[in-house]
């Protein structure tokens, strides 16, 4: 396992009226999160398909969220992992899933207003089990996987269940899929 290194610090800058502020910010190494749809193939995608969550407890917000399969990009012998690799290191570690078929989808700032984090989204699809050896999750998780429908899972943003950024952004590209778009 490589080493996310982040970094405090305070960021000065000068506005277009001359005027000198600083912010405190966090650099980040950069992110991967998981769209997993339990298909073959992206054409066979319904709101019937199902996804693949994860139930962890997130010590920020307090409470356990709903969330799309996620982590951050290692740091391995100063070298940064590349994103693909990154998710389907996590996708295995979080769910116990392998995929056949991976696509990019979206890259996102999660919270501009404190951390430059970057975040790559993937569509994972032919998901099968890791088998054994598969890679576990690092040791401070503890999570549950949950099997939602795309349609139950948009309800579930729907009634205020899921709540993070990336897992809105996923969801609604999965409903978009399911309508037979390519988002």
């Amino acid at each position: 396992m490589g080493v996310a290194a982040l970094e405090f610090r305070r960021d000065e800058f000068v506005r277009p009226d001359g005027s000198r502020h600083s912010r405190l910010a966090v650099g980040h190494p950069g992110a991967v999160a998981i769209l997993a749809v339990d298909v073959a193939k992206e054409s066979d995608t319904t709101r019937l398909s199902d996804i693949i969550l994860v139930r962890q407890f997130r010590a920020a917000t307090g409470r356990p969220l709903l969330e799309v399969p996620a982590g951050t990009i290692d740091i391995v012998n100063g070298q940064r992992e590349e994103a693909s690799s990154a998710a389907a290191r996590e996708l295995e570690e979080e769910t116990g899933l392998t995929a056949s078929g991976w696509r990019h989808l979206r890259s996102f700032f999660t919270a501009p207003g404190f951390t430059d984090e970057w975040m790559e989204l993937h569509l994972a699809l032919g998901l099968h089990a890791a088998g054994e050896g598969r890679r576990m999750p690092d040791g401070d998780e503890d999570l549950e996987v949950v099997r939602l429908t795309i349609a139950e899972a948009a309800e579930g943003v729907r009634r205020g269940a899921i709540v993070d950024a990336k897992s809105l952004i996923a969801i609604g590209l999965a409903e978009a899929l399911a309508s037979g778009e390519r988002p």
